[in-house]
C-alpha cells in the first residue's frame, strides 16, 4: 500500500501524506500540504487545521492522566534532576499495561509501575534532554497501545525464527498481541527512506508468506521525526490490519519533547501524583506515619552511586580524616605489592581499596587540595619500585568521575 494512496483524517496524517507527495512530485512542502488536505476532503491545509482540530476536540473522551518520570545525573557537572511529563490515555494505566508486561514493551523496558498513575525509569541518563526524550518515548508506547488496543509480546512475530523468514530490511522492530483477535502483529520502524529501494522485495516477501504489510498515518514510537512506521501480520487466517490503520489515522500526534506536557518540579522537591496520594490515604494512618518518619537506611550511613554502573551503595555518614585515609591507603598498597602473585588475595584487597577510594571522593572536596594528593591516597607508588595505579581500576577512571 503506497502512502500517497491513503486518505488522511488527521493533521498528522496530512503532514505525512504531504511529505510523501512532495518527494514523489518534487514540489514544495506547503503546496504538498494543500494537496494532501484536498485528498482528506477539505480545501487547503489552513482549513484542515481548523476543522480537524475542532472535530478532535469535540470527540475527546474522558481521559486518564499518567505521569512518566526519568531522573538524570550529569557526572561531569555533578548536577541532577528529573523530567516528568503527563500523558492522557482512555483507560487506567493498570488496565492498559500489566506490571509483568513492561519488560516486553517497546521503550518501556526500563520503566516500572510506581503508582496507579505513575511510571518511573530505572535508567539514569546523563542530561535533562536525554531524560525528557526517554520519557516521551515511553509516552508514545502508551499512546500506541491505547490507540490500537494491542499488548506487548515477547513472541517472534515472523513465521520461523531464521533470518531468511523475516521481513526484509526490518529495523527497530517490536512484537504486539491483539487480545480480541488473538493474533500477533509486528511493528517495523526503519529510518525514513531506508526501505525505498526494497519496497518490491518487501512486497514480494508478504505475498510469499501470505502476510499483510501497511504503513499507517501515525508517525510511530521509535523516532517519529525520522522513522516510518509499518505494521505487518499473518493474514492467512483472515486477520486484517484495517482496524489498526483506521484507529491510528484518527490518533493525535506522537508525543515528542517539542509537544509534550511537562510537569514543573522545583529542584529536588518531592513529587506526588494524585494516584500516589490516594493509595497512601487508603492505607491505615499508622502505616503512613511509619513510612513518613522511618529513615531511609541505617542512621549512621548515607547512600552513594558508582558513576559508571549506577549501582547504589552505602558509606559511613561521618567523614574519615584525610590523614586516616592516607594511613590506610599506605597499608593497603603495601599488602597489594607483597601479594601481587596471590590473585585471590590481591583481588579482595583491591576491592577494599576501590571502595575506600570512592568514600574519600564523597567525603572531601577535591578542589581543596591537588588532584595528585587525592590520587596518592590509595593509588600511586608506595615505595621505590612500588606499584603504579592499575589501568583497569573500576573506581578512579578519571578526575571527572565521582561517585557522589
Amino acid at each position: 500500500m503506497s502512502k500517497t494512496d491513503i486518505q488522511p483524517s488527521s493533521i498528522e496524517g496530512i503532514k505525512r501524506l504531504a511529505k510523501a507527495i512532495s518527494k514523489r512530485d518534487s514540489i514544495s512542502h506547503s503546496k504538498a500540504l494543500d494537496m494532501a488536505s484536498q485528498v482528506s476532503g477539505v480545501g487547503n491545509f489552513q482549513h484542515a487545521r481548523r476543522s480537524l482540530t475542532d472535530r478532535s476536540a469535540q470527540a475527546s473522551p474522558a481521559w486518564n492522566v499518567v505521569y512518566i518520570s526519568t531522573f538524570w545525573r550529569d557526572g561531569q557537572t555533578r548536577t541532577s534532576g528529573r523530567e516528568t511529563i503527563r500523558v492522557s490515555i482512555s483507560k487506567p494505566l493498570d488496565e492498559l499495561l500489566k506490571p509483568s508486561q513492561y519488560r516486553y514493551a517497546h521503550k518501556l523496558g526500563s520503566f516500572r509501575r510506581h503508582a496507579s498513575d505513575h511510571v518511573i525509569d530505572e535508567y539514569r541518563p546523563d542530561s535533562a534532554s536525554a531524560a525528557l526524550e526517554r520519557a516521551c518515548g515511553a509516552a508514545r508506547v502508551l499512546q500506541f497501545m491505547d490507540i490500537t488496543g494491542l499488548q506487548p509480546s515477547k513472541a517472534e512475530v515472523e513465521r520461523g525464527a531464521v533470518y531468511s523468514a523475516r521481513l526484509r530490511e526490518r529495523d527497530h522492530a517490536s512484537a504486539w498481541y491483539d487480545p480480541v483477535a488473538k493474533h500477533h502483529v509486528g511493528a517495523d520502524e526503519p529510518y525514513a527512506g531506508s526501505v525505498a529501494s526494497k519496497v518490491a522485495e518487501r512486497d514480494a516477501w508478504t505475498r510469499q508468506h501470505n502476510w499483510s504489510l501497511a504503513g499507517p498515518e501515525w508517525a510511530g514510537m521509535y523516532y517519529p521525526e525520522g522513522c516510518e512506521l509499518y505494521l505487518y501480520a499473518d493474514s492467512s487466517k483472515g486477520y486484517s490490519l484495517d482496524g489498526l490503520l483506521k484507529a491510528l489515522s484518527k490518533a493525535p500526534s506522537p508525543i515528542v519533547p517539542a509537544n509534550c506536557d511537562r510537569v514543573a518540579v522545583e529542584g529536588h522537591a518531592p513529587f506526588v501524583t494524585p494516584g500516589e496520594k490516594a493509595e497512601a490515604e487508603a492505607k491505615p494512618s499508622r502505616d503512613v506515619q511509619r513510612k513518613a518518619t522511618s529513615p531511609r537506611g541505617p542512621k549512621t550511613t548515607v547512600e552513594y552511586r558508582l558513576p559508571l554502573s549506577g549501582k547504589r551503595l552505602r558509606r559511613p555518614k561521618a567523614a574519615m580524616p584525610v590523614n586516616a585515609h592516607a594511613a590506610i591507603g599506605s597499608l593497603l598498597k603495601s599488602v597489594l605489592i607483597d601479594k601481587r602473585a596471590r590473585a585471590g588475595v590481591y583481588k579482595r584487597v583491591d576491592a577494599v581499596r576501590n571502595e575506600l577510594d570512592d568514600w574519600v571522593q564523597c567525603e572531601h572536596d577535591r578542589t581543596a587540595m591537588p588532584y595528585t594528593v587525592f590520587f596518592d591516597l590509595y593509588y600511586g607508588e608506595n615505595s621505590p619500585g612500588g606499584m603504579p595505579a592499575l589501568a583497569n581500576s573500576t573506581s578512579r577512571t578519571s578526575a571527572s568521575h565521582s561517585p557522589c
